[in-house]
């Protein structure tokens, strides 16, 4: 998203330019959200063996 910059107050993004951040934005989460929830499943396997 590096075409539009949010700090221009006079210009309002194109519909084409928010549907591509958001798209961006849904992107990032969905990765944060796995490598989370490996992390999560792999403490509990870890601490599941430990018992």
């Amino acid at each position: 998203m590096d075409d539009y910059r949010f700090i221009n107050i006079d210009q309002e993004p194109t519909e084409e330019q928010l549907d591509q951040l958001m798209h961006e934005v849904a992107a990032e989460a969905k990765e944060r959200w796995e490598k989370t929830r490996a992390a999560y499943f792999a403490k509990i396997k870890q601490m599941a063996q430990a018992l």
